[in-house]
């Protein structure tokens, strides 16, 4: 059987043990500091926090390049092998558009629209990985992680809008009136792009509770199969509290990562995500 490989942008959130574990291979979104382009893997989230807090600098997200893609490609299929790419959402980052260019120049490469970002896509590949393992063809795994992206339940709740607000995603009167009013804003995924979702009110820790029961209960049904929890910098007692009720839903698999720097940029201190499947 031939090789196949499974590619994620690094915005899937996994780390390298992880990636290494199932032989991954990551791309890399830039992230742009000042006048200075970052290979994301190279900038830590800490890096992000000390530019906007001390600083005052907004950082920026780039796409990944078209080149990385095709580099990626044409050593994965140089001996017949396949590739199954898992890019973040085609209507977030022109990483998707780029990838599936330099798709375009090989053979035996799927490269498949997550519909969302971090973790969501993470558990694709890891899916897919599993797929892979019980002896199914690319085409096979194209087809059917394809559909699972379409089942994805993802988002996320952060404590206030201040990284959302530099980056010119707020208002500074909706800035305002969510510090004044503690207002814990969360936002989701649908069809590929974010949209806010229910906002909720007091204490963060208390909040993130009510996220978690929120969500669950807004889903339906659920794929118990596997949940992605990612986090930022935050409060140990409340990412733990968080992770112990979402395993009290009954999921076989529960993976908790710390989000990188791309994600961050955009977020910022105390994010919550959450990732799983609707049946």
């Amino acid at each position: 059987m031939s090789k196949i490989t499974i590619g994620v942008d690094n915005t899937a959130d996994l780390n390298e043990e992880t990636k290494k574990k199932h032989g991954f291979v990551s791309i890399y979104l830039g992230v742009v500091i000042g006048d200075k382009v970052h290979r994301c893997g190279d900038v830590a989230p800490e890096d992000v926090y000390e530019a906007v807090e001390k600083k005052n600098i907004v950082p920026k997200t780039n796409a990944a390049l078209e080149s990385d893609y095709e580099d990626f490609f044409k050593e994965a299929t140089k001996d017949g092998g396949h590739v199954i790419h898992f890019s973040i959402s085609d209507k977030l980052s022109a990483s998707h558009a780029n990838a599936k260019r330099a798709a375009e120049k090989f053979e035996r490469v799927h490269v498949i629209d997550s519909k969302v970002l971090s973790g969501g896509t993470g558990i694709l590949a890891l899916m897919a990985q599993q797929m892979k393992e019980d002896g199914k063809s690319a085409d096979e795994i194209a087809k059917e992680a394809t559909a699972l992206a379409d089942k994805l339940d993802a988002g996320f709740i952060v404590n206030d809008l201040l990284y959302l607000y530099r980056g010119g995603r707020v208002s500074g009167m909706k800035l305002l009136g969510a510090n004044l009013l503690k207002i814990r804003p969360s936002l989701e995924m649908q069809d590929g792009l974010l949209v806010p979702g229910k906002k909720f009110k007091g204490d963060f820790s208390k909040a993130v509770q009510e996220y978690a029961k929120h969500r669950i209960k807004q889903a339906g049904k659920i794929n118990k199969e596997i949940v992605f929890i990612g986090h930022s910098d935050i409060d140990e007692k409340i990412i733990s509290k968080f992770v112990e009720d979402i395993k009290a839903v009954g999921f076989k698999h529960v993976i908790r990562e710390v989000i990188g720097s791309t994600v961050t940029t955009h977020c910022g201190r105390n994010t919550i995500g959450l990732g799983f499947f609707r049946e």
